[in-house]
């Protein structure tokens, strides 16, 4: 049953749906998005087994009713921004829908092997923040141009983490790029109170982006994600999409507001 809040004829793209939180979100967004929607999944272009398989799961879970379309490209090369911008909102005519989401998924944690003084090398930072922070902002212009009037209700969420607030040794690219982007989506929530916006810290995820921070060879690193998981931290990407979608659902949060899974009351 579509929800209020998705449906009916509600746009909405993910990025990273390959697989992880984003194919959980697609998941759960095929039950709640009503006739006429579009779910578009985004991820590069070596995910495109995975989108697939997102798509084949999304469509057994909405039959019929729900246009899914993949994308891939490669956000590290900011020259393909434009093309693949435009394979993302391919017509989707202001007029068509009522909604209009999207969800930023999609990211990578750098180089684990190296302190944040041994980051000597501009091209990779390039492509690094290219990939994790340029695309988030200029994806997010595209939306905004697409979508101009207020008629269409327009929701941006952005993915965040913890360690955009509390620094993770050996990933200080992660953190800063989702620190970065936690203050660009709160300074949009203040200049566009038309849109809703909510950066979404999920909780750490039993997925192999944490295991890929488990093995970075910091034992202080290790040692804490070893403490969460015997306390029952370590969360599956359903349960954390699940109290997303609940969150937008309920549309209770403040625009510009930092939600983490952990501690509903806090924002900065």
């Amino acid at each position: 049953m579509a929800s209020a809040v998705f449906g009916p004829a509600t746009f909405c793209a993910v990025t990273g749906g390959s697989r992880g939180l984003g194919r959980s979100i697609a998941v759960l967004l095929a039950g709640r998005l009503g006739q006429g929607s579009r779910l578009v999944l985004t991820a590069d272009g070596r995910s495109l087994q995975g989108l697939q398989e997102t798509k084949r799961q999304v469509e057994e879970k909405s039959p019929n009713q729900l246009e899914v379309k993949l994308v891939t490209g490669d956000m590290e090369d900011s020259a393909a921004y434009h093309e693949h911008f435009c394979d993302i909102f391919a017509n989707a005519q202001q007029g068509a829908f009522k909604n209009a989401f999207i969800i930023h998924n999609a990211a990578t944690l750098g180089d684990g092997t190296k302190k944040a003084s041994e980051h000597s090398d501009p091209q990779i930072l390039t492509k690094y923040y290219a990939a994790n922070l340029t695309s988030a902002i200029a994806l997010t212009s595209n939306f905004m141009k697409v979508f101009p009037s207020a008629a269409v209700r327009r929701i941006v969420v952005n993915i965040t983490s913890d360690s955009a607030i509390h620094p993770l040794p050996n990933h200080s690219l992660y953190c800063s790029g989702k620190a970065a982007r936690n203050m660009f989506f709160k300074v949009m929530a203040e200049e566009d109170p038309d849109v809703r916006v909510l950066s979404y810290s999920p909780g750490p995820l039993d997925t192999d982006m944490l295991q890929a921070v488990r093995t970075c060879g910091n034992k202080g690193v290790e040692d804490l994600l070893t403490s969460m998981e015997s306390s029952g931290m370590i969360l599956t990407p359903d349960h954390s999409a699940e109290h997303l979608l609940k969150l937008l659902e309920e549309d209770k949060f403040q625009s510009g507001d930092f939600v983490d899974i952990f501690n509903m009351d806090y924002s900065t």
